[in-house]
């Protein structure tokens, strides 16, 4: 019995072993799409996270100069512990040797009890006009809430960037992987191949060394390219917040040859400002350059007269609207006020003075943004144009030395073409794949960085 019970446990043992390595292979083999990547890095992102403080950070801040708009309301209580009454009147000398005939209540009447008193107050402060203080305060406070916006905007693109730079790394960096890979096994071959010649006294001893040396190069050159791989699969594991010893498969890889995007529309010079326009850059600058505007506004309203109203309701024990007796007594007060500056117009004129510069400053600075997007548009429109260009012309180079590379081998093997030029033409089509394999990268992050660059 116990002998059945433990082949039971064992089988169960080993299927729950089998369906974890099924989990994790299939977790293992999980391929990941750049807009996935993309998507992982954003949440990760301790930048982005920050933006999202500073942004309920400036929210925080427009509700509270909101509540300025309101009356000011503002309650307070205090308590007094004398020691001695107060006796307004010497009751020892009016009469002199006849005081003893003033009553006991008449001198109570000169005794005040302050000895414990009791105030209590509330008052309400409304601003009637303060020259536009806190409404351009509130304005100044929601574009502040935007600009943050915005900055989230543009630290999110810079990341996308980033992504998308490590992510077609990886992809060039796998494909000459594999590229080297079949050049490995074709000198591989061509040196098995060597060697038979060699014993058949058809090829030198240099013919073999030669190939040799080709095929040292192209390990050495395989193992550079797949610690370059290692280290670029780290980045972007590091980047989307998963475990650096997570191995990454990515969607596009094992192909040599990848699937290009269609060309970016090009934009007519009046689209092009409009691009420049949508950017999160200039945005953040045009709302800078308003927050800076209203900031004047602010300055100028310090100089202005201030009006406010308040009322308020005091109460006192002891009571002293009742002859002072032991109870609460209290009354409320309206009233106006009216704040003149005077010597403040001098140093209020200069800090209005000081922020008409600064908006100036903000002003030159959206206008040499706007001045350097255009460039970056009109570079990066280039670029992703010569982008195309490069590969199309990669491509026919390609075609070029796959078709040398048949004729000598078919040369090689019927002894016309020497093994050196056999080997040559190997390298030339290496070459000519890897010029083709940068070029599809280029032309990815071309269009890529295009799309960000004219906020598409």
């Amino acid at each position: 019995m116990n002998n059945i019970r433990w082949a039971r446990t064992k089988c169960l043992l080993l299927l729950a072993g089998i369906l974890a390595g099924t989990s994790t292979t299939l977790v293992a083999q999980e391929r990941l799409s750049l807009e996935e990547c993309r998507e992982l890095a954003k949440s990760h992102s301790r930048i982005l996270q920050q933006k999202d403080a500073e942004r309920e950070a400036a929210k925080a801040r427009k509700q509270e100069v909101f509540t300025k708009f309101f009356p000011q309301v503002t309650a307070r209580g205090a308590y007094l512990h004398m020691q001695k009454e107060f006796h307004l009147i010497d009751w020892s000398k009016p009469l002199g040797s006849f005081n003893f005939l003033i009553p006991d209540r008449l001198r109570d009447l000169g005794t005040v009890d302050l000895r414990d008193v009791f105030v209590a107050n509330v008052t309400a402060i409304q601003p009637i006009f303060l020259g536009g203080k806190i409404t351009t305060g509130y304005q100044m406070a929601s574009l502040a809430e935007e600009l943050q916006g915005e900055l989230r905007t543009t630290a999110a693109t810079e990341i996308e960037n980033k992504v998308d730079e490590t992510y077609w790394q990886i992809i060039s960096l796998d494909s000459k992987s594999r590229l080297l890979d079949q050049l490995v096994h074709l000198l591989t071959e061509t040196v098995r191949n060597v060697d038979a010649s060699i014993a058949a006294g058809v090829a030198t001893k240099a013919d073999g060394l030669s190939v040799r040396t080709k095929l040292s190069e192209a390990e050495v050159k395989r193992s550079q390219v797949q610690n370059g791989l290692e280290l670029s699969r780290m980045l972007l594991a590091d980047l989307c917040g998963i475990e650096t010893s997570t191995v990454l498969h990515l969607a596009d890889e094992g192909q040599i040859e990848l699937a290009l995007p269609a060309p970016t529309e090009r934009l007519q010079s009046e689209d092009l400002s409009s691009a420049v326009e949508r950017r999160s850059e200039v945005r953040s600058l045009r709302l800078a350059d308003t927050i800076y505007s209203k900031r004047v506004r602010l300055e100028t309203a310090e100089l202005l007269p201030k009006l406010y109203g308040f009322a308020s309701y005091s109460a006192t024990n002891p009571n002293s609207f009742n002859g002072q007796k032991k109870e609460f007594g209290g009354q409320y007060y309206l009233g106006a006020m009216l704040q003149v500056p005077i010597s403040d117009l001098f140093s209020g004129t200069f800090r209005r003075r000081q922020a008409k510069a600064e908006h100036r400053i903000k002003q030159l600075e959206l206008a040499e943004a706007r001045s350097k997007i255009t460039l970056q548009m009109k570079q990066a429109l280039r670029s992703a144009d010569d982008a195309r260009r490069a590969y199309t012309t990669a491509l026919k180079a390609v075609e070029m030395a796959r078709e040398n590379m048949r004729y000598a081998e078919v040369g090689y093997k019927e002894g016309v073409i020497p093994l050196l030029n056999y080997t040559m033409a190997q390298t030339a089509w290496m070459s000519a794949q890897d010029s083709l394999i940068d070029a599809q990268i280029r032309v990815l992050l071309s269009e890529s960085k295009l799309k960000n660059i004219l906020a598409l």
